[in-house]
């Protein structure tokens, strides 16, 4: 064999003892290690996907704390001082005023006690015009004092002279302070009232017209017979001699208007919601 061929296989052979045996010695001196390193590996690939994706949603909840943040500033709430039931009726009924009164009949159900603070649950029934329950609910809702309206429930009233109004069933959940809390000082601000209401989906636009059960002057079968200042003197479909004053009531109606000048009564008629205006004249033609 020749030399150089002999050199070159014994530096083959030296190289690949050399690899080999420094592979058997980082997998015995090192394999405990490089486990480690896979699993860490593995685990912070979890958790850099968990961080990818808490990323993605950064700003919505951002937004919503900004939002929660905004609210509790500007609509900070406090908790009643006690559990005193006459306490908290009186509050409920500070807000039953004005445009948000209604008739209102409480029953205190039971209370929640917890370490730091209770809750009171009441129940109010009553009745009311619609524009004023949302009112007083609007009242309840954004008045200092946490007050949580658990439900609400509504029901219209068919009674021709209380077609605006509706019957309701509210659940309350008054908290209150329990432990300590010394230097804590309550702010209980009520809020106004929301305004005005212009719309009532409780109210029907077209209801039946109510029979004439007070025997009221009908306006289509009287005639007018005598206008003196404000008031007018007409003949009922009965044949009797029925005085009105403006503003008395006819059967759908009242008596609105009087023009001497012109001899005439004008009357303002509710047609199961269909208004109309009815003229009756001394002189008929």
């Amino acid at each position: 064999m020749k030399y150089s061929i002999r050199n070159t296989l014994i530096l083959i052979f030296t190289l690949l003892l050399m690899v080999g045996g420094g592979w058997l010695y980082v997998q015995n001196k090192f394999n405990d290690d490089i486990e480690a390193a896979v699993i860490e590996q593995e685990q912070l690939s979890i958790e850099l996907e968990e961080v990818e994706l808490a990323a993605e949603f950064f700003e919505e909840t951002q937004a919503h704390y900004n939002q929660a943040l905004y609210v509790r500033l500007n609509h900070p709430k406090e908790l009643f001082p006690t559990h005193n039931s006459s306490h908290f009726y009186n509050y409920l009924q500070e807000l039953n005023r004005g445009i948000s009164f209604t008739n209102l009949n409480f029953a205190f159900r039971d209370s929640v006690r917890n370490s730091d603070h209770g809750i009171v649950n009441v129940e109010i029934r009553g009745e009311g015009r619609y524009e004023n329950l949302v009112n007083y609910l609007y009242r309840i809702e954004y008045s200092r004092p946490l007050v949580k309206l658990q439900s609400v429930q509504l029901e219209n009233i068919t009674n021709y002279e209380r077609l605006d109004r509706v019957n309701f069933q509210i659940n309350l959940g008054a908290y209150y302070r329990r432990g300590e809390w010394s230097n804590y000082i309550a702010q209980l601000q009520s809020a106004g009232p929301l305004g005005n209401i212009t719309h009532n989906p409780y109210f029907p636009l077209i209801h039946e017209v109510p029979p004439n059960d007070e025997n009221l002057p009908e306006v289509e079968n009287s005639r007018l017979v005598v206008l003196t200042g404000n008031r007018a003197h007409i003949v009922d479909q009965t044949g009797s001699l029925i005085r009105l004053n403006i503003g008395d009531r006819v059967y759908l109606g009242r008596l609105s208007e009087i023009n001497l000048d012109r001899g005439e009564a004008v009357f303002q008629l509710n047609r199961g919601g269909i208004r109309d205006r009815v003229t009756l004249a001394l002189r008929q033609e």
